[in-house]
């Protein structure tokens, strides 16, 4: 049937997406509480937990999506009757997926122990600054084709914005809702977040055939 069909290729994907870096997250996130006391943190204090060190989990879920096509798994893929692009975006997204439910559970956590949190607007702050954050590392690793080139370049742009305080990125300044909260420069974040997830699912098929 084809709908048993989408659910074993969406399985399938789910699977090659969820690597050891998901586990590598996790793990940080946990144990993140053992070195803070929920009850005296506020809201500056959770928003800049989620800046300076959540929002770094999306260079570490994104750039591997670039390369996912070697080592073999393209071979399966790239002879399917889906095109690549659908199916690049679809594990885009449900890598923002984790994310999301991640650091939500994470901010739900800290709130229940005293934190004084405003859960969804901190979690889709975190969200969108580590989607673009790992979205350009995923860019990088996918045009130079190396995944230690994608992660440098995301943490030259986070090591950038955090000594220059948004001096050189503007708009795009990844901390700027410590000052601000959710507001433009969020959905400017968010948008090249997506843009960046385009371009790499229009490019990916074609730097196969290269």
């Amino acid at each position: 049937m084809p709908g048993q069909g989408t659910v074993k290729l969406g399985w399938y994907n789910l699977k090659l997406t969820a690597n050891s870096s998901w586990l590598l997250s996790l793990l940080l996130l946990v144990v993140i509480p053992f070195f803070m006391d929920p009850g005296l943190m506020g809201a500056a204090q959770a928003a800049k937990l989620g800046a300076l060190l959540l929002s770094f989990i999306g260079l570490i879920v994104f750039p591997h999506l670039a390369l996912l096509e070697e080592g073999g798994t393209g071979e399966v893929v790239f002879g399917k009757v889906i095109r690549p692009f659908p199916l690049f975006l679809f594990r885009w997204l449900i890598t923002f997926a984790f994310i999301v439910l991640a650091v939500g559970l994470l901010y739900m956590y800290l709130r229940q122990q005293g934190a004084s949190v405003s859960v969804w607007a901190l979690t889709a702050s975190v969200a969108v600054t580590a989607a673009a954050l790992g979205s350009c590392g995923m860019t990088a690793a996918l045009l130079l084709r190396s995944l230690p080139a994608g992660y440098i370049t995301g943490f030259a742009w986070y090591l950038i914005d955090y000594s220059t305080k948004g001096k050189l990125t503007g708009a795009f300044y990844l901390f700027g809702f410590l000052k601000h909260g959710w507001g433009r420069d969020q959905w400017l974040l968010g948008a090249l977040a997506l843009a960046l997830a385009l371009f790499c699912a229009w490019l990916l098929p074609r730097r196969r055939l290269d």
